[in-house]
């Protein structure tokens, strides 16, 4: 039953996520920390297009179902349009990759709108006798709202003539593929670096494409869980992995806070590479901390769990990344028996909370520069004071 003291009926139910301001000013991107340029391993390459495509066909290209959301950024016409510049044989820009160490296919950093493109109009067109791929049954592209080749309007790929096809695979494009040997920590910030044409991959697709394997499939699992779901009110949306990304700073704040230097989006993808080179046990014991931090908060806050109240009659603000990590890893530490006291004494905690809401530097430390070290250890150790403080008394 909802708290009414707490949650007003009249109140507004803002069901997103707080734009968050990392570095002290928003959307900046910075990279502090310098590496070694030895440390870079990269194969640039021009090849015809036809090579990649005979990749993508043997699987050798990981399009993750993962990143299929990203993909459907791009609608038909704007794929319609990529396949008419290669018709017309217009440079296509570079393509990168990152070479996965586990399973030798090459992970896309830049250029996946592209490269789903050319597959769905390519792979999903072939005719059914040639194509012996998974995607055979599946609707191809078919060409619309051209500028310039309108006697291809209304094709499929195999009504395209031979010297069509021939054109096609004829084009010369540029891979620039990160060797496996370059280290993951180079790779994220080449990742940033180049992720920029067309629709850019979030940070957390980006870390999702660094650390495949088991790290990448533990944090999909967490992200799914009813718990989490449920304590943050179905308001953090899976498109563009953003319900991942809480699942992932979860994590790394838990198994790494001690080690946290202030970059954020660095320590995040340090973090994710790590779960891959952990045991099962380990990965079972985080497993069980995060679903039991997430019940904990949503029995002490409801639906307004990771949200800033600032009194009873405050309406419902959007989920602050901020306030999670920092709830929901100070609540994991603790034993299942201090959990139980924090939960008896919900009443007392939704008060201090509130309190330190309405103090200036904690309310700072949770709005403005919410990567910066200082600040993420001013409000971990303000909430953690405020857990002892009550399960202690």
């Amino acid at each position: 039953m909802e708290d009414k003291k707490y949650i007003t009926q009249n109140q507004l139910d803002i069901d997103f996520v707080e734009k968050e301001d990392i570095n002290g000013e928003m959307d900046a991107d910075v990279i502090t920390k310098p590496f070694n340029p030895n440390d870079i391993d990269v194969d640039i390459a021009t090849v015809n297009l036809g090579s990649v495509i005979e990749q993508l066909e043997n699987e050798e290209i990981e399009l993750q179902p993962d990143f299929q959301r990203a993909a459907d950024v791009w609608d038909n016409t704007k794929k319609s349009r990529l396949i008419e510049s290669i018709l017309l044989g217009l440079p296509l820009p570079s393509f990168y990759f990152s070479e996965d160490s586990a399973t030798k296919k090459l992970s896309v950093i830049d250029g996946l709108q592209r490269l789903c493109a050319i597959r769905d109009f390519i792979l999903k067109g072939k005719d059914k006798e040639e194509n012996d791929n998974k995607l055979e049954d599946e609707n191809p592209l078919v060409l619309q709202n051209l500028q310039f080749l309108k006697n291809f309007e209304g094709k499929t790929y195999s009504e395209l003539e031979r010297p069509d096809v021939r054109r096609i695979k004829a084009l010369k494009i540029t891979m620039n593929i990160l060797r496996k040997a370059t280290p993951n920590e180079v790779k994220f910030i080449i990742f940033q670096r180049v992720n920029t044409a067309g629709e850019p991959l979030t940070q957390q697709e980006m870390r999702h494409a660094l650390n495949q394997g088991e790290a990448a499939s533990f944090i999909k699992e967490l992200a799914e869980m009813d718990s989490f779901v449920k304590a943050t009110k179905h308001s953090v949306k899976t498109k563009r992995m953003e319900d991942r990304d809480f699942a992932n700073r979860f994590v790394a704040f838990f198994i790494g806070y001690s080690e946290y230097n202030g970059e954020l989006d660095a320590f995040l993808n340090d973090k994710m590479g790590e779960v891959n080179r952990m045991n099962p046990e380990q990965r079972e014991s985080i497993r069980q901390a995060f679903d039991k931090s997430m019940k904990c908060c949503y029995k002490i806050f409801g639906d307004d769990s990771f949200r800033r109240r600032l009194n009873e009659n405050d309406s419902r603000k959007p989920i602050s990344k901020a306030v999670y990590d920092t709830l929901s890893v100070n609540i994991a530490w603790l034993t299942n028996e201090e959990r139980c006291k924090l939960m008896a004494n919900a009443d007392i905690f939704k008060e201090g909370m509130m309190e330190l809401f309405n103090d200036k530097s904690f309310n700072s430390a949770i709005t403005t520069g919410t990567g910066q070290k200082y600040r993420v250890e001013l409000r971990f150790t303000r909430v953690k004071e405020l857990i002892r403080k009550i399960i202690e008394s």
